[in-house]
């Protein structure tokens, strides 16, 4: 990876997995990898904003207006989550030109 997730970084999902909601969770199947993922309640509404691209930072904005949660604390576990997403190879990376934006 020739490049740094950070805040402006925009990231959709991926069109691979196989997903279902189960208790207001998600639950997904990597075919490629052919390993299972669950997503916690936080984790599973950030996979429902990434519908369309959006930037990192934009994430952060909903998820501080939904859950109790500080922008430093929300932003440092945000991109920790979405680099794991990306090494499963849940999402991938788009130009920032494409990202939806709340601002």
């Amino acid at each position: 990876m020739s490049y740094e997730l950070g805040p402006v970084s925009a990231v959709v999902r991926s069109s691979k997995p196989l997903t279902a909601t189960v208790d207001d969770e998600v639950v997904m199947l990597s075919p490629d990898r052919g390993a299972y993922f669950g997503l916690n309640r936080v984790g599973s509404r950030i996979w429902e904003l990434l519908t369309q691209p959006r930037q990192v930072a934009d994430l952060c904005d909903a998820l501080t207006a939904e859950f109790d949660v500080d922008g430093q604390t929300c932003q440092a576990e945000t991109l920790a989550f979405v680099r794991r997403l990306e090494r499963a190879d849940l999402i991938e990376v788009v130009p920032t030109a494409s990202a939806t934006t709340g601002r």
